[in-house]
């Protein structure tokens, strides 16, 4: 018997710490003071809680989808469905890209963060590439975290998801704790001026440039859809799972916002190299505190890291088991039932990352806003798909508004697509970015290997493929695949 289905090991819980633990991952305690300095304290809340509720629009319609095609691979299953085998190959080609580069960015930006919690622990510089330093102890740590969380995948999906669900609870526990402190020791007085903007830009004009990062700050809720073979609830509970993944990060950032803008004053915390931790020195003057954070955001980089490589995993697993690439990548281990070498390609490719360092990756990981939006626009319109043929059909989940909502999501989605891709444009003023050249350079990849598995493709039928991409049933009842 061939087995071609994943094991059912993840409950709702989980779902919502890997989401979770994928949104408010490290990126918080680093770039806190770029964000302010947009729009000021109440400008940049401002911005953030209305991108939470753009983002919630959008985790409606993933809920019901998801709900509906519960498979790996996720948005690839959906455009599959909208526009056949290229669609579906172009969408997983793109997010291979977005989290395989992901993870490879988080194996070299661990090392970093733990050496701001134990100084001296990236150790001495091996040599510098591309104008940025690899250093022997990030290489060995970032190696470390990269077998860690491999063998922990390649274990099984129950494993990676229990860990996650532990670490995310106690990274919840210390987010509260400091959020606590923060709140009081606030002083409204450092929260002046309320809002900021540069030159010839309004108020809310600087708003606005805050929710234009919204994809930047949720994207990671969508790491979910991926897995969504392997759930071991219902999908109504995942669906719910979701959505509160979104509601929970949005209420973390509004309130991370105000209340470290409030613990000194706010315009000494921009261009500081970690202004959460900072803040927490000036106006608490505790030492401890600004550990703990830093102890939050270790233990963020390990939770977003775990949650891309199970995202990418089964990204590359579909692609494999669907026969639109390297049929190997569809293997799954007749014991552990994971994708096993899908996670050791990504982890292989994580260490490889090291040893590029930052100068390599950082091209890479720009390009992940117009991927975002461009999955968030796939799975929108896969809804308005759905609703048409099936009307009011019952559904696992339903995502409030139905249709209209789904609308509304694929054009502010649209939005953020396009000033994901003009933002660049215009802030090299009128220069190729190399955001564009990136993402051309990776399709024209995608062009070639399209090409180059064209045997492989034709090795199944069409209906065959769509059978596979659902979870491959008919393979463990004894189908030749």
């Amino acid at each position: 018997m061939n087995v071609t289905r994943l094991a059912h090991s993840i409950n709702s819980v989980q779902y919502f710490t890997v989401a979770f633990g994928c949104v408010v991952g490290v990126a918080w305690m680093i770039v806190l003071g770029d964000i302010v300095a947009l729009a000021g304290p109440v400008g940049a809340a401002l911005g953030m809680g209305v991108g939470a509720l753009v983002i919630l629009a959008v985790a409606f319609c993933y809920a019901e989808v998801a709900a509906t095609r519960p498979a790996a691979g996720g948005e690839l299953v959906y455009a599959y469905e909208l526009r056949g085998p290229g669609a579906c190959f172009a969408v997983g080609w793109i997010l291979a890209l977005l989290y395989v580069a992901a993870c490879a960015f988080e194996a070299i930006s661990i090392g970093a963060v733990a050496d701001l919690l134990f100084p001296g622990a990236v150790g001495p510089m091996l040599y510098h590439l591309l104008g940025q330093e690899v250093r022997l102890g990030a290489v060995l740590i970032g190696i470390g975290g990269a077998l860690l969380l491999g063998a922990l995948n390649l274990a099984g999906a129950k494993f990676s998801a229990r860990a996650q669900q532990w670490v995310t609870f106690v990274r919840i526990a210390l987010m509260l704790i400091f959020l606590a402190v923060a709140i009081a020791y606030a002083r409204p007085a450092n929260l002046q001026p309320l809002f900021s903007h540069g030159p010839g830009r309004s108020n809310l004009g600087a708003v606005l440039a805050v929710l234009a990062t919204a994809p930047f700050w949720f994207g990671g809720f969508t790491v979910f859809a991926t897995a969504t073979e392997e759930t071991a609830s219902s999908m109504r509970t995942v669906g719910r799972a979701i959505v509160y993944t979104v509601i929970a990060a949005g209420l973390f950032y509004v309130v991370l916002i105000l209340s470290v803008s409030a613990l000194a004053p706010w315009r000494s915390l921009v261009g500081t190299k970690l202004p959460v931790a900072q803040a927490f020195e000036a106006g608490v003057r505790s030492p401890a505190m600004a550990r703990l954070v830093l102890a939050t955001a270790l233990l963020g980089n390990l939770t977003a890291w775990n949650a891309l490589l199970l995202a990418g995993s089964r990204v590359l697993f579909a692609l494999g088991r669907a026969r639109l690439c390297a049929g190997a990548l569809g293997e799954i281990h007749p014991r552990l039932r994971t994708p096993w070498v899908a996670i050791a390609l990504i982890s292989a490719t994580s260490i490889v990352a090291l040893f590029l360092g930052r100068g390599f990756i950082l091209p890479l990981v720009n390009v992940t806003s117009i991927c975002f939006g461009l999955m968030y626009i796939v799975t929108c319109l896969t809804l308005i798909r759905i609703r048409g043929e099936q009307g009011a059909a019952p559904r696992a989940y339903s995502a409030p508004g139905g249709r209209a909502t789904a609308a509304v999501a694929a054009a502010a989605s649209l939005a953020i697509v396009a000033v994901a891709i003009l933002q660049p444009w215009l802030a090299d003023r009128g220069r190729v970015p190399s955001e564009w050249l990136t993402l051309a350079g990776w399709m024209a990849l995608g062009g070639l290997l399209w090409a180059a598995t064209g045997r492989s493709r034709g090795s199944v039928s069409e209906a065959r493929r769509w059978d596979l991409l659902r979870g491959g049933l008919k393979g463990e009842t004894g189908a030749t695949l």
